[in-house]
């Protein structure tokens, strides 16, 4: 198919000489008296390329460029300014004016042949263009398309993990949970068990992204039946472990921590595998639930240490993943636990909520301005005081 050339001169020898050695290279040519009715054929035709003279009554070659480039329906189309002014300052005024080429009208066959080539190359540069503009076009399009699904994903995700239930004892609880992505690896459960206890399990897959987000649902899966089931720490971290193991690719993993609390009480037995020790923080000080080393997914939990404890009257526990202690500030400096710790206890007699919102506040001031880098995850269990 011919290409669509608009040729836009004052003069009308001109109009016929350029136009019949354009319809001679097979060009379609549309032609215009002057910059005014180039606009006007401009937006009638939508030409694939336009040449035009410099000097011309009503509207000049300049003129008409910016009037073109202003217009966003044909600011893409390609200009070759032609004109018998050769000196410099007329080439940088069109060219400024938003010109793309400039090039003097041809006297001869070898400026003839210069012509040809020069709108061959700016058709060549349009089409390229052309291609980008479709491309990205089809990449928004994909995006739009990818973020929405990673919307419903992330919903979908978030809808695995329970919101904190009300109280049946003297406990109260509240949970975060804050991907680094729109899909995170961290995941959390709680189950309520017979004779008033909960089971609270908090682990955290390697990796972020939809990898670990599609097997933080495989932990979350498999873990609550155990978790149904009453059993103890030990049992439920090892049942995960094997598993989980068979559905992890390899070089994935996860650490979790478990706990069995009695609501009325506050007593808990516990057990953790790889990970960060939960922290309980009240009027007396702190101390800290140890997980044992290793890691679940890889066939490692043999046998599981654990331990008892207790939540006292005006004390809390935080479970939590890596990504609390872990948050850089912009000197990569961390978060680490001993903030974790001043935090809780600065806000010990707050309500649980408004102690996970310091706790948030509080990384946000020291990651900002960027973001933490991993998921962070947090349940917090406290046993309060009136």
């Amino acid at each position: 198919m011919a290409r669509r050339l608009l040729l836009v001169d004052d003069s009308s020898t001109m109009r016929r000489m350029i136009g019949s050695l354009l319809l001679g290279e097979g060009y379609e040519v549309s032609t215009a008296v002057d910059g005014m009715d180039g606009l006007a054929k401009a937006r009638e035709l939508t030409p694939e390329l336009i040449l035009s003279d410099y000097e011309m009554p009503e509207l000049d070659g300049p003129g008409f460029c910016q009037a073109l480039k202003a217009d966003a329906a044909l600011r893409p189309i390609p200009v070759v300014m032609l004109t018998t002014l050769g000196a410099s300052e007329h080439k940088v005024v069109g060219l400024d004016a938003g010109a793309d080429d400039y090039v003097e009208k041809p006297k001869g066959p070898s400026e003839i042949q210069e012509l040809f080539a020069r709108i061959r190359a700016q058709l060549r540069i349009a089409d390229l263009r052309n291609e980008l503009a479709e491309r990205n076009n089809q990449l928004e399009a994909a995006k739009a398309k990818l973020d929405l699904e990673l919307k419903l994903a992330r919903k979908v995700q978030r809808g695995l993990m329970p919101p904190a239930p009300k109280p049946r004892g003297a406990l109260q609880l509240a949970v975060r949970y804050h991907p680094a992505n729109e899909l995170g690896g961290d995941v959390y459960d709680i189950v309520r068990l017979e004779g008033h206890r909960l089971g609270i399990l908090v682990a955290d897959i390697s990796g972020h992204g939809v990898n670990s987000a599609l097997l933080s649902g495989v932990v979350k899966a498999i873990a609550t039946p155990l978790i149904s089931a009453g059993l103890g720490p030990g049992p439920v971290l090892a049942g995960l472990d094997a598993g989980v193991e068979q559905f992890f690719p390899e070089g994935f993993f996860c650490t979790a921590f478990y706990a069995i609390l009695d609501e009325s009480t506050g007593e808990l037995t516990y057990g953790g595998i790889g990970h960060p020790p939960a922290l309980i923080v009240g009027p007396n000080g702190s101390r800290q639930l140890e997980s044992d080393p290793g890691l679940i997914g890889v066939g490692m939990v043999d046998s599981l240490e654990g331990g008892t404890d207790r939540i006292q009257v005006g004390e809390s526990l935080l479970i939590y993943t890596d990504g609390l202690p872990d948050a850089m500030d912009p000197h990569d400096s961390a978060f680490n636990t001993d903030k974790i710790l001043e935090v809780l206890g600065r806000n010990a007699s707050a309500q649980p909520g408004e102690i996970l919102d310091q706790i948030e506040k509080s990384v946000a001031d020291h990651v900002a301005p960027g973001q933490p880098h991993d998921d962070i995850n947090l349940v917090l269990v406290q046993y309060p005081a009136g």
